[in-house]
């Protein structure tokens, strides 16, 4: 009886360790609060990962938060990347009026502030919008080197003056974006499928079954959602090998 106490004294031991490492490589949610250029308080979640560890920014859709990327969030942290899940002004927590130059400038903030971050390295930075967000995603990658490409979920040619095309076929020569709308989002889809036509650099387009826009593309199939996500940030921003 002894032995195999000791047995499971060991084996306990052995779980604990296993789960205090597991919340090491996965640190709790860490919010961030700072000013925009033009004094708006902006807020996001930052999720760290392992030093070097590539960073996936998130931006949600026109009357949402980020909240909506919480489905994603554990599959990308078990993939490795770091997190920057933003608010993008006049939505959730960050202040400010819905202003979209003004959410472009907001996402060069943001991408300035990951650069300070010490365990950022090499490693880059992808950016995943939806919606009007998939439209500042695309624009802000094309104007910042620490970009390597965007995720636009269900983009569209022209949302609110924020007009993405030009931006994808001038520069996007050395990064990579991947492009999907469901094919019952006409507007989405028609708009993917221009985009893709002038689109410079290495783009994916993916035109998915039903009806689903952004990010209630999780609720209507996340398991194909989250995988083509995945799989596009593995090939074009690996996570380093530790």
């Amino acid at each position: 009886m002894r032995g195999i106490g000791n047995f499971l004294f060991v084996l306990c031991a052995c779980a604990l360790g296993c789960w205090l490492a597991a919340a090491q490589d996965h640190p709790e949610v860490q919010t961030i609060t700072r000013q925009s250029a033009d004094g708006v308080e902006l807020v996001a979640d930052w999720y760290a990962a392992s030093p070097g560890a590539p960073v996936v920014l998130s931006l949600h859709m026109l009357n949402s938060r980020r909240s909506a990327y919480e489905p994603l969030l554990p599959d990308l942290r078990a993939a490795g990347y770091a997190v920057l899940n933003v608010d993008m002004r006049g939505h959730g927590d960050s202040a400010g009026e819905r202003d979209w130059d003004a959410a472009i400038a907001d996402v060069g903030d943001w991408l300035t502030w990951l650069e300070a971050q010490a365990n950022l390295s090499d490693a880059g930075v992808a950016l995943l919008g939806a919606s009007i967000g998939a439209n500042v995603a695309i624009i802000s990658c094309a104007e910042h080197e620490i970009c390597r490409g965007a995720v636009a979920l269900s983009p569209g040619l022209d949302y609110r003056g924020t007009k993405p095309e030009a931006a994808l076929a001038e520069g996007f020569a050395d990064r990579a974006a991947l492009l999907v709308a469901a094919h019952g989002d006409s507007g989405s889809a028609d708009s993917v499928r221009q985009l893709f036509a002038s689109a410079g650099g290495d783009v994916t387009a993916r035109i998915l079954p039903g009806r689903a826009h952004g990010t209630r593309l999780f609720d209507s199939d996340y398991a194909a959602a989250s995988r083509m996500i995945l799989d596009w940030l593995g090939e074009h921003l690996p996570v380093p090998n530790e």
